[in-house]
């Protein structure tokens, strides 16, 4: 039997979509679809970096920089921060999905990295929602009205602690709920030990991801 990745449908109705997962051994349409998610993953955080130093003046030295330097400077800046971007939902792909299957044996890797490219789509889909921010506020990509870093910003200053929960957005619920549904279609295990892991090892892995930003 056969599962058809669609990232739209699974996104809204995980349910219904992922409800033949458990049963299939072949995943249509997975492979161009992947390479169509990188090159989006490529295009928004390049374009959100863009926009960073246009609007909110994230990074202080390109105002420093001659007229001419400042195109050279800009187009790095993109293109190094796309390349990043795009490793990083790599990395919830691929790590994600191998933390994953230490508590989802049942699943399977394949399968998981088959559900956390759903989570990517979403999250891109969040920092998509997030560019008009940056324009008419004047606000780096950091600070999101879709999470819990907007309160978090007024108690402290820590930036560990912002990056951790300006990640804990509706879309990363959201991911989350369509983990849920995914796993739970693809195995036996009981909904509160389904549910404790993937909110458990999604904060770890949101964690792991702000240490890397404020230790690099």
């Amino acid at each position: 039997m056969s599962h058809s990745m669609r990232l739209v449908v699974g996104s809204i109705k995980p349910f219904s979509h992922f409800r033949p997962l458990r049963s299939a051994y072949q995943f249509k349409g997975t492979w161009w679809r992947l390479i169509l998610l990188s090159l989006l993953a490529f295009i928004v955080v390049g374009l959100t970096s863009f926009m960073n130093i246009k609007y909110a003046g994230e990074v202080p030295e390109y105002a420093g920089l001659a007229s001419n330097d400042r195109l050279l400077f800009l187009m790095s800046e993109v293109i190094t921060d796309g390349v990043l971007g795009l490793l990083t939902f790599a990395f919830i792909v691929l790590v994600g999905s191998l933390l994953f299957w230490s508590f989802f044996q049942e699943v399977g890797y394949k399968r998981l990295t088959y559900i956390h490219s759903y989570v990517v789509f979403i999250l891109l889909l969040g920092m998509l929602l997030q560019l008009p921010f940056i324009a008419f506020l004047n606000e780096p990509s950091l600070i999101s009205p879709y999470s819990l870093g907007v309160y978090v910003d007024l108690l402290t200053n820590n930036t560990f602690w912002l990056y951790f929960t300006y990640s804990l957005s509706i879309f990363l619920a959201w991911g989350t709920f369509v983990q849920y549904a995914a796993i739970k279609q693809s195995t036996t295990l009981s909904k509160g030990y389904i549910l404790f892991w993937i909110v458990t090892l999604n904060l770890l892995i949101v964690a792991i991801l702000a240490y890397m930003r404020t230790a690099f």
